[in-house]
């Protein structure tokens, strides 16, 4: 009897050591495990669910050569002031702060930038979206700062937290400058189509500084050019008119191919070749050899100018994006 009761007491002991433990670690992660990171995608079924990243609230920023941690709304302020004129209507800078956020919840969720391991952005225009500090933006606006600052971060927290979805994922929100009139459908510019970057109108856009371009050369620095890029084209500075030939145009009107001497080129190369404003571009060879250019830009997504002209004609910002970017849900 008496070793029954003792086991008995060391039993109650250990089951009170468990319940315990259960109550302190195993019963709080029951609760925590149903708050998930993340959440599935609306109309998702049960046997083919689309996951997407919660909210996100920092990114690492390469910035100055080294990753600096920032607050999300932060860095759209320092985007948006970079990427579009303060000038803007209130609905564009808007639509430029959602499109701007989006991308970079975008590169987040798809491993940051690859040249800078560990960074989700960068603040180099040229591989990723521009962006501008505090002291920058000083210098760039003078006594017209606060002014500005006050409107870009009103566009901002207006928008807070929202991003453009299709079908549930976040989407790849690429914008530029100027259309010249059309996008272009992503297929035509990085070889992979995107349902949500197709070819579409964008009007009023003619009024714009960069809508018009020009670059004018010699011939001989034409044909420098040319061979720099491809050392094995042939070509004759003294007939350049007849070996430019083969002109292939999307239906937005850029430049798909080219052929120069006997080589033939994407419109692309030619436009990074030449420093042009865009694809959508004429020949000249009148002695020298001039390129006229329509829009500013890579063409797909949202057209800045044109998301500036729709909003002088009382589009909302929402308006705006679901027009350049179709399909689209924001939220």
């Amino acid at each position: 009897m008496k070793g029954r009761r003792r086991l008995s007491a060391e039993g109650k002991i250990i089951l009170l050591i468990i319940a315990v433990v259960f109550a302190v670690i195993i019963y709080p992660a029951i609760f925590v495990s149903k708050k998930t990171d993340v959440q599935t995608s609306p109309g998702a079924s049960p046997g083919n669910l689309s996951i997407r990243v919660e909210r996100v609230q920092n990114v690492n920023v390469y910035i100055g050569g080294k990753i600096q941690k920032m607050n999300l709304e932060d860095y759209v302020v320092g985007v948006v002031a970079a990427e579009m004129p303060a000038s803007y209507e209130p609905e564009a800078l808007k639509a430029q702060a959602v499109a701007s956020r989006t991308y970079t919840v975008y590169l987040k969720n798809h491993g940051g930038v690859a040249d800078h391991p560990g960074a989700d952005v960068s603040a180099d225009s040229s591989s990723c979206q521009a962006y501008i500090t505090d002291d920058q933006m000083t210098k760039r606006w003078g006594n017209s700062k606060d002014a500005n600052l006050k409107k870009i971060r009103g566009a901002v927290d207006a928008t807070s937290g929202q991003v453009i979805y299709y079908n549930g994922e976040v989407i790849e929100a690429l914008y530029f400058a100027c259309s010249g009139g059309r996008t272009e459908d992503c297929a035509n510019v990085f070889s992979q189509p995107l349902p949500y970057l197709i070819s579409v109108e964008s009007g009023g856009e003619e009024s714009f500084s960069n809508y018009y371009g020009k670059v004018e050369i010699s011939p001989e620095e034409f044909v420098s050019a040319m061979k720099q890029y491809s050392p094995s084209i042939i070509i004759d500075k003294n007939n350049i008119a007849s070996d430019i030939k083969d002109i292939t145009r999307s239906d937005s009107g850029r430049v798909e191919s080219i052929k120069v001497g006997n080589e033939s080129f994407t419109g692309r190369e030619i436009r990074t070749v030449f420093s042009l404003n865009s694809t959508n571009f004429t020949i000249k060879v009148s002695g020298n050899i001039t390129f006229d250019t329509v829009g500013f830009g890579h063409g797909v997504g949202m057209s800045q100018d044109g998301a500036d002209a729709m909003a002088k004609k009382g589009s909302s910002y929402t308006d705006i994006l679901k027009h350049y970017y179709t399909g689209v849900t924001i939220k």
